[in-house]
């Protein structure tokens, strides 16, 4: 594989990781903590290093970017990388450390806990550190590109959300299967067959969780337009958005992310529950990889 495409794949998967991050899909808690380390150990630095790149070109799908904006931004996520360098990365070195540890004898209720406390620390930390920046931006985009915005919301036909909602549900239960297997096997090595088996009947398709979960991404993207349009009550909006973000989710949503909460930690730990112990050590090899890295990222 030639440089250009190695940096167009890392280039996808980031892009790939900032969406699931963003989507409160709860079904991949027992992987999440790739979140912060970019999927694989074999690309953990190259991919760090074209994250800047990443998130510009998110904010350049969805917003009309003028050249003031696109310096301005390209600074700032700069300034964001060095404290996110200097700040997390140690912080991610000794989560992960504690996670291998954890994980070793196997997952327990509190562990799943104790995971998503951190895994929400971290992104708190995130925010609260971005919080002055991000209104910075917000306050800059006119008119013109918050039309653009909504148009380019209303014209989104080919994100995996929509491709699933016009599944059948055979499809859509093969289509969760077959990213639940892939994500597993890049963790565990290949899966077995009867383990196969056994993911497949605890995990079941649910197209009602993906109608809430359209449905509530409809109304972030209306108030999130709402938001953009009030230049004079922006700034204190999106302090308050940003430190509760759950008052801008719809009710069926609240109470049905609890009910997927609840039903994938017990998946989460049934899977846990039939690893062999080769794909235990391939988890726990992969993460000494990714620690190595994130060190000499950080220049711990």
């Amino acid at each position: 594989m030639n440089i250009n495409s190695k940096k167009q794949t890392i280039l996808i998967k980031l892009k790939t990781v900032f969406f699931v991050f963003n989507s409160t899909d709860y079904k991949y808690l027992f992987i999440i903590f790739s979140l912060f380390v970019f999927i694989s150990c074999s690309t953990t630095k190259i991919a760090y290093n074209f994250a800047n790149v990443v998130i510009i070109n998110w904010f350049e799908s969805y917003f009309d970017i003028r050249d003031k904006q696109r310096l301005d931004l390209k600074k700032k996520v700069g300034q964001f990388f060095d404290w996110h360098r200097k700040s997390e990365l140690p912080k991610i070195v000794l989560f992960l450390e504690e996670f291998k540890i954890r994980h070793s004898d196997g997952f327990l209720e509190e562990d799943i806990k104790w995971l998503r406390s951190e895994l929400n620390l971290f992104w708190k930390n995130i925010l609260n550190h971005t919080k002055r920046d991000m209104i910075y931006f917000l306050l800059m985009v006119d008119d013109f590109q918050i039309l653009e915005m909504n148009k380019k919301f209303q014209g989104k036909e080919d994100d995996r959300l929509i491709k699933q909602s016009k599944m059948t549900l055979k499809e859509l239960r093969q289509d969760i299967l077959e990213r639940t297997y892939n994500n597993l096997d890049n963790w565990l090595g290949d899966l077995e067959p009867n383990q196969k088996k056994r993911i497949a009947k605890w995990i079941q398709p649910d197209p009602y969780w993906v109608a809430v979960k359209l449905r509530n991404r409809e109304k972030f993207q209306n108030d999130l337009i709402d938001l953009l349009r009030s230049k004079k009550t922006l700034k204190q909006k999106t302090q308050s958005w940003m430190s509760d973000p759950e008052s801008h989710w719809t009710a069926e949503y609240k109470v049905y992310v609890k009910k997927k909460m609840n039903e994938w930690e017990l998946i989460t730990l049934n899977i846990d529950s039939i690893i062999l112990p080769r794909q235990r050590k391939h988890i726990a090899d992969k993460l000494d990889g990714i620690i190595i890295d994130i060190k000499e990222l950080s220049d711990i």
